[in-house]
């Protein structure tokens, strides 16, 4: 009997699964790195609101993320919203492509 033959087809059998697992790993990876990248701009975009500078500049600044300021009278809600587009064949289907991500900061009057 041919081993070697056997070997080759549960390889080839084998080798979608694995691929798909390795691009999710790596799609996943980049939705955590925008996401972590999301907050510590969301930090930013309230210091910069803070000390007086308009939404127009900020959103001038960070023109690839959509920026949303509203209140309730006694708090402010930043909502910063980006999107990341996927590259594992499928994941798309279950995530949606472009995955968005959203980030809010409640920060109260000062």
């Amino acid at each position: 009997m041919n081993r070697k033959g056997q070997a080759l087809i549960e390889f080839v059998l084998i080798l979608p699964v694995l691929i798909f697992v390795l691009f999710s790993v790596i799609d996943f990876g980049i939705i955590f790195s925008t996401k972590n990248t999301l907050e510590n701009d969301s930090v930013d975009i309230v210091n910069l609101f803070k000390n007086g500078t308009s939404l127009e500049e900020i959103k001038a600044m960070y023109n690839n993320n959509d920026i949303n300021i509203s209140t309730d009278g006694e708090y402010y809600t930043f909502m910063i919203t980006t999107s990341v587009n996927l590259i594992t064949p499928g994941l798309n289907k279950i995530l949606g492509d472009p995955y968005l991500i959203n980030v809010e900061r409640i920060v109260p009057y000062a």
